[in-house]
C-alpha cells in the first residue's frame, strides 16, 4: 500500500465525524430550543432527539468501516483508495449533516403543530430513511472498489460517478424534505396529499442515483478501460444529477407552494408538475447516454 494511500482512511473517518458532529450539533441545538419553549413536551422531544442522533451516527460507522477496509488492504493503491473515499464521501457528508438539519426542521414543525406531532415524526423518519440511501449506495461502491484489491485509476472514475452524482441527489431530497415539512406545518389538513407528492418526487429524483450506480458498476466491470474514459463517464453522470435536481427541485417547490395556496386545483397542478418533471428528466437520460458512449 502506497504511503499517500494512508491519507484516505484518515479522511474517511476523520471528515465523517466532522460533518456528523455538525449535524448532531444543529439537531441538539434545536431540541434545546423547543424544550425551552414547551417544557411540557420535554419527554417527547428528548425521544425524537435521541432517535435522530442515532440515525445521524450511522455515517460515522460507515466511515469507520471503510477506513478499516482500506487499512487492511496491502495492494490497494492511491487512486483506488481515492475512488473508495469519493464513494463513501457522499455517505458521511449528506447523511451525517443533512439528516441532522432535517430532524431539526421536523422538531420546529412539531413545535408549531403539536397536535400532529406523531404524523410529523413518522414523515421525518421516512425522509431520513430516504436520505440514508445515499450512504448505502456509496458504501456499496466503496466495498466494490476495495474488493478488487488492486490499483487502478479506473476506480477513481467509479468513485466519482457515485460520489459526485449523489451529492446533488441528496441535496435535492434534503430541500424537498424541508419544503414538505414546511407546507405540512402550514396546512395540516393536506398532510397526506403533500406526502404523496413528496414520495413521487423522491422516486423521480432517485433515477439520477440509479444512473450513477449503473455507471459505477459498468466502469468496474470493464477490463482494460481507459482511465480518462472512466473519469469522463463519472463526470457526465455527475452533471446529470446536477441538472436533474436543480430543475426538478425548483419546479416541485413551486408546485407545492401553489397547491398550498390553491388546494382546489391541487390535482391539476400535480398533473402539470409530473409532465414538466418528465421533460427535465431528459437531462438525466442524455447524461447516461454520454456516459455509456464514453465507456464504449
Amino acid at each position: 500500500m502506497e504511503l499517500l494511500s494512508y491519507v484516505w482512511p484518515w479522511l474517511a473517518v476523520g471528515l465523517s465525524w466532522v460533518w456528523v458532529a455538525i449535524g448532531q450539533w444543529i439537531l441538539a441545538k434545536k431540541a434545546m430550543e423547543v424544550i425551552w419553549k414547551t417544557p411540557a413536551m420535554t419527554t417527547f422531544y428528548l425521544t425524537v432527539t435521541i432517535l435522530g442522533i442515532a440515525l445521524v451516527e450511522s455515517a460515522v460507522i460507515y466511515g469507520l468501516v471503510i477506513a478499516f477496509q482500506l487499512l487492511a488492504s496491502e495492494t490497494l493503491g492511491l487512486f483506488s483508495s481515492m475512488g473508495a473515499w469519493f464513494a463513501i464521501w457522499a455517505a458521511w457528508l449528506w447523511a451525517g449533516w443533512w439528516e441532522g438539519v432535517l430532524i431539526a426542521w421536523a422538531l420546529g414543525a412539531m413545535e408549531r403543530n403539536p397536535e400532529i406531532k406523531w404524523k410529523i415524526m413518522t414523515f421525518m423518519v421516512l425522509f431520513v430513511a430516504l436520505v440514508e440511501v445515499t450512504a448505502i449506495y456509496g458504501l456499496i461502491i466503496a466495498f466494490k472498489i476495495i474488493g478488487f484489491d488492486t490499483e487502478s485509476v479506473v476506480h477513481l472514475g467509479a468513485g466519482l460517478a457515485i460520489g459526485l452524482a449523489w451529492v446533488w441527489v441528496a441535496i435535492g431530497r434534503w430541500y424537498l424534505s424541508e419544503e414538505a415539512l414546511e407546507v405540512m406545518g402550514r396546512n395540516p389538513k393536506m398532510i397526506s396529499f403533500f406526502l404523496t407528492v413528496s414520495i413521487l418526487w423522491v422516486a423521480l429524483v432517485e433515477s439520477a442515483a440509479i444512473y450513477a450506480l449503473i455507471v459505477s458498476f459498468q466502469i468496474l466491470s470493464i477490463e482494460g478501460l481507459d482511465a480518462i474514459a472512466s473519469v469522463g463517464a463519472g463526470l457526465a453522470i455527475w452533471l446529470t444529477g446536477l441538472g436533474a435536481w436543480v430543475g426538478e427541485w425548483l419546479l416541485i417547490k413551486g408546485a407545492m407552494n401553489s397547491m398550498n395556496r390553491s388546494p382546489e386545483t391541487k390535482w391539476k397542478i400535480m398533473a402539470f408538475m409530473v409532465l414538466f418533471v418528465a421533460l427535465i428528466e431528459v437531462v438525466a437520460i442524455y447524461g447516461l447516454i454520454i456516459a455509456f458512449k464514453a465507456l464504449g
